[in-house]
């Protein structure tokens, strides 16, 4: 039996309808991997989830991503990472408070970025906190022919702390060892679909091929002001209990600011690619 579908973007991401990520079969699950893929972006409602059950799912997905932000990981089940404002004993809990948070794609500072990262809403704010995604691929797509040949064959610098923005928090000389700079393409082939994308960081990416930093900076916001159009862009109303899972090779996405005495609080897991496709091309 198809699973039951319903667009929500301009020809990208999906809500999948009545499927239960706690008890999913192999067949439904590869029927879910497929629309994610197709679409980018998927949304699951009314899910219930324990850590083991979330981790499980996300080990069926692909290989486990263990962030290097290892002071908001899980104690029990490390592959979780927290992101959220509530604090505990005046210490925040998770990551990334209740600032607005710019646009960028997980983990581009890695030799092997993390292919599919998922959230799963606990606790969502009556106003804002709503996460953007914009459609690389169809950015890319649209690009007159002369825009596009400003960014094919060229690569760019992706760094785990871009000095330029206001951090939320310090990262540590440890955490910096384990995720050195790396140059990718600036587009990327899907390592599945063959499909090209932006591959598109602003909030990671610290210079383009030669340029200058200033150059580099002007560039990317260029190409920021064309991926971020209206039409390449969906924003979807978290819900209590969703489950969002998104496509790091052919999307970006930010967050809007909320509140800071309305609490946030999600579990964020996320699954690598197999070795032999990990790393953009």
């Amino acid at each position: 039996m198809a699973l039951q579908t319903r667009m929500l973007g301009e020809g990208f991401a999906v809500e999948i309808l009545d499927v239960d990520l706690a008890g999913i079969d192999d067949a439904t699950l590869a029927e879910v991997r497929d629309q994610w893929m197709a679409h980018k972006v998927a949304i699951l409602r009314d899910q219930t989830l324990s850590d083991d059950a979330l981790v499980d799912f996300t080990e069926r997905m692909g290989p486990l991503f263990v962030h290097v932000r290892d002071q908001f990981r899980s104690l029990e089940r490390p592959e979780i990472m927290y992101i959220s404002n509530v604090e505990e004993d005046g210490r925040p809990l998770g990551a990334l408070g209740n600032g607005e948070l710019h646009w960028h794609s997980d983990q581009t500072y890695t030799r092997r970025p993390v292919f599919g990262t998922m959230m799963y809403a606990i606790k969502v704010p009556e106003a804002g906190g709503d996460t953007w995604f914009g459609d690389l691929a169809a950015a890319y797509d649209a690009m007159p022919t002369a825009m596009r040949a400003t960014v094919d064959g060229r690569k760019a610098c992706y760094s785990i702390e871009k000095k330029s923005l206001k951090r939320r928090y310090e990262t540590p000389q440890h955490q910096k060892d384990q995720a050195p700079d790396q140059w990718h393409p600036l587009v990327r082939t899907h390592p599945y679909l063959d499909r090209k994308a932006l591959y598109l960081s602003p909030g990671h990416m610290t210079g383009i091929d030669a340029l200058s930093f200033e150059d580099s900076e002007a560039e990317i916001a260029r190409l920021q002001d064309w991926a971020a159009q209206d039409r390449f862009v969906y924003k979807p109303r978290w819900r209590k209990n969703d489950v969002v899972i998104w496509d790091n090779s052919s999307v970006m996405h930010r967050r809007d600011s909320f509140p800071p005495e309305q609490r946030r609080f999600m579990k964020r897991t996320g699954f690598h690619l197999p070795e032999e496709r990990g790393v953009p091309f």
